[in-house]
């Protein structure tokens, strides 16, 4: 009888391990879903900061915004040198600056590669303050980044 005794008492002991066990890894799992939609919340707001450098400067601005827009295209680029999906590039759409040799994407746009920072300074220069321009912005599909910025006169 008192071989039954202990051998219940240590099969109800094992039992309230297991449950122990059982309910730690639900408080785990739960902790870990919380902590990966954090994660993944931050590099939504990590993607919007990104975009809004550009963002900002979508629609119809002068030529001071868009040397700025520039100047953060050029900035952005160095900070971002080693990561490809984090370079934009510059379409120049019914525009040509002198004394820049662009290659041509069609009938009137110029491409400026995303790492030429010194053509990307010479166009910058030559946008006109007094003039006004439409900007737009091409995102990348897998990362949801901007691609590419439009300037069209």
């Amino acid at each position: 009888m008192e071989n039954a005794s202990k051998a219940l008492l240590i099969a109800g002991a094992i039992l309230i391990c297991i449950l122990l066990i059982g309910v730690g890894m639900l408080v785990y799992n739960g902790a870990m879903d919380g902590i990966e939609g954090g994660i993944a919340s931050m590099d939504e707001n990590a993607k919007l900061a990104f975009n809004t450098k550009f963002t900002q400067y979508e629609g119809k601005k002068s030529g001071a915004n868009v040397r700025a827009l520039i100047g953060n295209v050029i900035s952005s680029n160095s900070a971002n040198k080693d990561i490809d999906n984090k370079k934009v590039g510059v379409i120049l759409s019914g525009i040509t600056i002198e004394g820049v040799t662009l290659s041509g994407q069609g009938t009137g746009d110029t491409a400026i590669g995303e790492q030429n920072a010194d053509t990307l300074a010479k166009v910058r220069a030559g946008i006109n303050t007094g003039a006004t321009y439409t900007v737009t912005v091409q995102y990348n599909n897998k990362t949801g980044l901007i691609k590419t910025v439009t300037i069209t006169k």
